[in-house]
């Protein structure tokens, strides 16, 4: 930081941090104010400033101005009681689909292990969503049998899931 900025900060900071508050608010003024110093700082050639301070002011007004936009943005797209730093992502990690695939695979060829009628049970059952009674109808066999069979086919599948 250049000596100007810092006694810039020195001399000015508690006033700009109250001329901050009353845009912002208490919690937030610290933050807009040392964003303006950051700004400062990387303004290339501060010899060209005519007024330091009279600048300060307008890089802290804008900076609360910013501030603001994004709050009411924020409250305006998000939930009310959301805390942003439990959401989570809406694709799972890479690994975590790696992972799902090897188990998928691993299921497939678990049922592929299986007799053709419980494979087709099975399948009516939890990727078609039939209930056990329509599969038990539709196949024109007892609710018991198809309840045995999905089950042997679930077991199959875990075992072979875990193994």
């Amino acid at each position: 930081m250049s000596e100007t900025v810092r006694l810039l900060y020195e001399k000015h900071s508690a006033e700009l941090n109250t001329f901050a508050r009353r845009r912002v608010g208490k919690e937030e003024s610290l933050d807009v104010v040392h964003d303006a110093y950051l700004r400062l700082i990387s303004y290339s050639d501060e010899t060209t400033l005519e007024n330091p301070r009279a600048y300060l002011y307008r890089v802290t007004s804008n900076v609360a101005f910013d501030h603001g936009t994004r709050t009411r943005v924020r409250a305006e797209w998000t939930e009310p009681d959301l805390d942003l730093d439990t959401i989570h992502a809406t694709h799972p990690a890479p690994d975590a689909v790696i992972n799902a695939r090897e188990k998928l695979q691993m299921c497939l060829d678990a049922l592929a292990e299986l007799p053709e009628i419980y494979r087709h049970i099975f399948l009516l059952h939890r990727v078609d969503g039939m209930s056990q009674g329509d599969v038990a109808t539709a196949l024109g066999i007892p609710k018991r049998t198809v309840e045995r069979y999905i089950a042997k086919a679930l077991a199959h599948c875990l075992e072979r899931v875990q193994a």
